[in-house]
């Protein structure tokens, strides 16, 4: 038994419905980085956070090298 001819005419309503609900699936794109927003990210006080600890990791090995010394 042969296939009838498709008629042009005749849209197949579910392949459309496939497609939508892929296109709602599918994840939206990330918007590109500003050129501006450097190596610490967004977060505006990062470059003091960082300051801080590379501060206290000093202390912590440093100062216990020099406390013999001053006495």
């Amino acid at each position: 038994m042969a296939k009838p001819p498709e008629d042009p005419r005749i849209a197949d309503l579910a392949r459309y419905r496939k497609q939508r609900e892929a296109e709602a699936r599918k994840k939206p794109p990330k918007p590109p980085r500003p050129p501006g927003s450097g190596l610490l990210g967004s977060n505006p006080r990062a470059g003091l956070i960082l300051a801080l600890l590379a501060a206290g990791l000093i202390l912590f090995f440093v100062l216990p090298l020099v406390l013999p010394l001053l006495k």
